[in-house]
Order: structure tokens, then sequence, then C-alpha cells
């Protein structure tokens, strides 16, 4: 365990506060039905479900192909235990079981009886979101489920299947889309309840529309998957750009304080896409061939003003990041791909201590504006091959304070220290803009970008170095 009660003295609180803080954003997004018509265009299975769903067309009981909803051939399952006759004919009788053996009965009820428990016991359902089997459970309680089954706990419950770490990617959009959908048709209707009740729903309702616009994509760009989503306090979600379940690099960005869905779901995602552009940009540059995903995840309740000085929410971070790593695992079995974390401010803090606390398997991470590791040693975290890539700008007061621990950034760490400051790119020549302040390492057209594309792609050998190395020097000289 971290102890918290040493904190360094080489920046202040209010300094590291200043240095957090960004401009609110001003644009303000209408949310109307000429988001959705463009939908209609998406070519994946999952996607026209969604699109359907959104606009009432389809049943999402009977949407889910064949193919998703048949067990797995050979598949180990953890076979429910039949209702005792209380339960089966009295779902609320189901609120004194929780987790594994709570999901087990609930796939035994008929729609009805499902849709009937989740809306008597929200506190129930919220805790399965909260606190979730491991993903390894889930997967194989959901491999031995017969396909009806599926669809009555989909169509029944979306909201909690949805956010299960260990169903299938394909199905947890579909299920998050319509949970959308749904909610925002619930919270449009009139008012009623408190004035309090009314604020919460408002509060929402916002929420909801900023994840609705975050997800469509721009024209010509791939379709983005809504992986989880949980309105909830201050929420929680996660949009896809990029096939997750057959990419062969995958990176997951980690944000750090004031990140919230209401407030930057559009500006992470846009930053998710961002990198996604850089990173085919460089495949095809350097002939390496695959594809790639990298994912928009606000999946933990990052720190504001009044709190940002405590672990608390890092821990909740490092929990729900180890579980999303641990349930790609364990869904792209023999066909893993080349996983990296890009983690950025307080989520770096929370990303190395999945790392050190859970032993969570990636390829690399790349780690921006750190305000501290419980890590000593680079090596302490565990990432294969040396893997640990660091970058600090100028004028960020966040990177040397080592508030939560050792800096990533000094070099008794022992991390890779890439160039943050623009230059010339050694391969392509292109000019690169440079990176001054805390929120401008994921700045379109920078050489912090290109560097974070290069580390996810396990191409560090040619990152551009602080100390103004570059393994680079033609590009015919790449080894693929």
């Amino acid at each position: 365990m971290i102890d918290t009660s040493v904190v360094s003295n080489s920046a202040t609180i209010t300094q590291v506060a200043e240095a957090f803080a960004m401009p609110e954003n001003s644009a303000r997004i209408t949310i109307g039905t000429d988001l959705i018509p463009g939908l209609d265009a998406l070519t994946t299975t999952a996607a026209r479900t969604s699109a359907q769903l959104l606009s009432g067309t389809v049943d999402l009981a009977t949407a889910i192909p064949a193919s998703l909803t048949a067990p797995a051939p050979g598949s180990p399952a953890i076979a429910p235990q039949q209702l005792v006759p209380q339960q089966a004919s009295d779902p609320v009788a189901l609120t004194s079981l929780s987790g594994l053996t709570l999901l087990q009965q609930l796939s035994l009820l008929q729609p009805a009886a499902i849709s009937e428990f989740v809306e008597s016991n929200p506190e129930a359902v919220q805790q399965l979101i909260d606190a979730p089997p491991a993903a390894r459970e889930i997967a194989l309680w959901w491999s031995g489920l017969a396909g009806p089954a599926r669809g009555d706990l989909l169509a029944s419950a979306p909201g909690l299947i949805g956010n299960l770490e260990g169903v299938p990617f394909e199905m947890r959009n579909t299920a998050n889309r319509a949970y959308l959908s749904d909610t925002i048709a619930q919270l449009s209707g009139p008012e009623v309840g408190s004035r309090s009740q009314a604020l919460d729903e408002s509060t929402q309702l916002r929420m909801l529309q900023k994840v609705t616009a975050a997800l469509v994509a721009p024209a010509g760009e791939p379709t983005r998957a809504l992986l989880s989503l949980d309105p909830d306090g201050a929420g929680t979600a996660s949009i896809v750009i990029g096939d997750l379940g057959t990419a062969d690099y995958v990176s997951i960005l980690v944000p750090g304080m004031f990140y919230t869905v209401d407030g930057q779901m559009a500006a992470w995602t846009t930053a998710a896409q961002g990198l996604y552009d850089e990173q085919v940009s460089w495949v095809d540059q350097l002939g390496l061939g695959g594809t790639v995903a990298t994912v928009a995840w606000i999946g933990y309740e990052t720190p504001s003003l009044v709190n940002f000085t405590s672990l608390d929410l890092a821990y909740q971070g490092r929990d729900a990041l180890a579980s999303a790593v641990n349930g790609l695992h364990d869904l792209r079995g023999d066909d893993q791909p080349y996983l990296s974390l890009i983690a950025h401010s307080y989520g770096s803090t929370a990303a190395m201590m999945a790392l050190t606390d859970y032993g969570i398997d990636i390829d690399s991470i790349g780690i921006i504006g750190s305000p501290g590791s419980s890590a000593q040693l680079a090596s302490d975290l565990g990432v294969p091959g040396d893997n640990v890539y660091v970058g600090e700008a100028d004028w960020d007061q966040v990177k040397d304070s080592a508030f939560f621990g050792s800096d990533p950034g000094s070099a008794s760490f022992g991390a890779h220290r890439f160039r943050v400051a623009g230059g010339t790119d050694p391969v392509t020549g292109q000019a690169l803009l440079g990176s001054t302040g805390h929120d401008e390492y994921l700045m379109v057209g920078s050489e912090s970008l290109r560097n974070l594309a290069l580390v996810a792609l396990g191409q560090g050998r040619l990152v551009t170095m602080a100390d103004g190395s570059s393994a680079a020097k033609a590009s015919t000289e790449y080894s693929h």
C-alpha cells in the first residue's frame, strides 16, 4: 500500500491545482434526430443493430446474430444452480444474492421477471456494476448461457450487461446503445418527483447527450462502439475507435483530473481518434500490417480541486482499469493484441498502481504529465521489454511534483524519456508541434503524439528521445 501521508514539497498544492486546471469546454452540442441517421451507414452487424435500436425498429431479444448467442464449442461454463420456488415466483427475493450468484439466477428468469428485478432493485444492479465478478468468471458464465438466455438478459438488463467485463464487445456495444437510447427517452419525458430529483435527471440527460454526440464518427472514420456506460453519480463511459475484438494494436487512454463524461467525453474521444489516425499512418508508413483500436476510457471518477490530493479515486481507477485489461485478455483468448496504456496526469498514477498492485499484462506504457508513482523504478511496473516511456512538457507544473511518490521522469526512475518539444520528424521530414502545457500531449501534429503512437505500436526504436537521440536513420533500414 502507498503511504499517502508522504507528499513531496517540490510543488505546492496551489501550483499543482493550477497546472491541472483546464478551461471549460464552451461548445454546446445539441442532440437531435440529425445525429441518428448517420448511423444508418454503419457496416458491421453490431453497428446496424445499434442504429435500429436507436430508432426503435428492432427487438433487442431477436437482434443478436446466432453466431454470437451460441456458446463457444468446448467452452467451460459456470452452471447456475436452480432457483428455489420463492425466488422463481418473486424476483425481489433475489436481493439477498450478489455477484456471480445473482447473475446466475437472473439468467434463469423470464424476461418480464428480469425487467421487474432491474426496475425494483436499482441498488443491487448498481452494486453489480460497481463491484462486478472477475472478468474471467463473467466470460465463463456468459459462454455457458444458451442463446435465448443471452437475448433475454440483453433485452431486459442492457445497462447491466453492457458494463460487465467478459461479455463480448459487440454485445456490450449493442446493450449500451439500447440503454443509452432508452434512458434518454425516459429522462426526456415529463418531470416527476422533487426538484432535486429533476436536477439529477437533468444532469444525467446532459451526460448521456454528450455520449451520444461523441459516438458520431467523422466522415470516413471507423464506426465508434460504446464499450461501457454508467450514468450513476459522476458517470463513467468508454468509447472505442476501431474493432476491439480483432485489432492487432490496442491502446487504452487513461485520463486524469477534471476529465468527466459530462465535460470531456467528446474531447477524450477526439484524442483517441487522433491517436488512432497517427497509428494507422505509421502502420502504413512502416509497412507493419495489422489493424488498430483505441479506447477513450473514462472508466473511473477522476478527482476535482476538492479531492485531488487523495489517492482514493486512484484506487478506484486502478481496480476498474485492471478489470478492463483482464476482460480484454479473456475475450481475445489466443489472439492477443499488442496492448498499450497511454496514461495522463492522475490517470498515470492509477495506471501504475494497476501495474504494481495487480500485475496487469500490457506490452508498453506511455506516461505523460505524471504527478508520481508508488513504484520506485520503471522495472517495478513489470512492463516487458523495458517499454516504459515518459513525456514531460517544459511548462507542465505537474510533471516534477512527485506528489504521489517517485517522479517517473527522473533519471533515477529509469524510464525512456521522449521528446515533446517539437521539431522535424527524422523519418518523414515533417514539422512537429511542441507541447508546452499539461494538456497538450495528445495534440494532433505534435511530437508527443507521434512518439506515443510509436510506443503503442511497439516501435520504441523510432521514438525521438529527450536527450536528442533517435534510432531512426532512414526508412529503408526499418525491420518489420
